[in-house]
């Protein structure tokens, strides 16, 4: 019998140049996929519903595991059958085991919105998940594989009472909201992609403007953008002629 794992020590790190900008805050719960990973369990996928019901997709398993979720104060709170077992904590289903929210929120790599694996309606997972680490998109394809992906967001602690959701949609709205999004967008416009994927159309004079802005400066772009034109890049060679020598 196996159950999602309690507490997980991953908690994901705000760097500045490479940052990106809010776009929903922790409340927004309901209504996601999300992807949890940590080395002893591996890969879980999880739909929480808006009613508070959840159903897990578990490494190894052949069924979908239904539960309740909910909050409690400063925690998240999972509840599942009486006949499973978390071996993690030594809890026994039935009622509901509580952890953190941060830890909660820091566990989940990436999530994308609304119940794209269809866990709620199935009684049988696709296919037998692996513990190997992953993506939703590379798991989606697999699933249905004409289906375009939902935009991915992942969630990040900023402090233990603040936890936001990131997306490339909400790096260009707030890019001037603070320095700190400045930074964000700069980065954005600067390699064109959110989290690998292309997200806006690279545009390094934006992308200088607001690292300046930010208080980065350009020494974090300089080199990269030299490298680019080494290679011949016209449109990097005409942009390194405009800001660095």
């Amino acid at each position: 019998m196996l159950l999602r794992t309690g507490v997980f020590a991953f908690l994901l790190t705000l760097i500045a140049p490479l940052g990106l900008a809010q776009v929903a805050h922790a409340q927004e719960v309901g209504g996601y996929t999300n992807m949890a990973y940590d080395y002893a369990h591996g890969t879980q996928v999880e739909y929480l519903a808006t009613n508070g019901k959840s159903w897990l997709w578990y490494p190894g398993n052949d069924v979908i595991l239904e539960g309740r979720w909910k909050r409690q104060g400063g925690d998240m709170c999972f509840a599942y059958g009486a006949n499973t077992y978390n071996p993690a904590t030594g809890h026994r289903g039935g009622g509901f085991e509580c952890m953190e929210f941060a830890a909660f929120w820091g566990s989940i790599m990436e999530r994308m919105p609304g119940d794209i694996f269809s866990l709620a309606t199935r009684t049988t997972p696709p296919f037998k998940l692996n513990k190997e680490r992953t993506k939703l998109e590379k798991l989606l394809a697999r699933v249905s594989p004409c289906t375009k992906p939902p935009p991915v967001e992942i969630t990040v602690n900023v402090t233990r009472s603040k936890q936001e959701a990131w997306s490339c949609e909400s790096v260009i709205a707030n890019q001037s909201r603070s320095k700190a999004d400045m930074g964000s967008a700069a980065s954005t416009y600067f390699h064109g992609t959110f989290m690998g994927k292309p997200c806006v159309k690279v545009d390094y004079d934006r992308a200088f403007e607001l690292a300046r802005k930010s208080g980065l400066g350009d020494a974090p772009f300089l080199k990269i953008l030299r490298a680019r034109a080494a290679t011949g890049n016209p449109k990097a060679i005409a942009a390194l002629k405009r800001h660095g020598p």
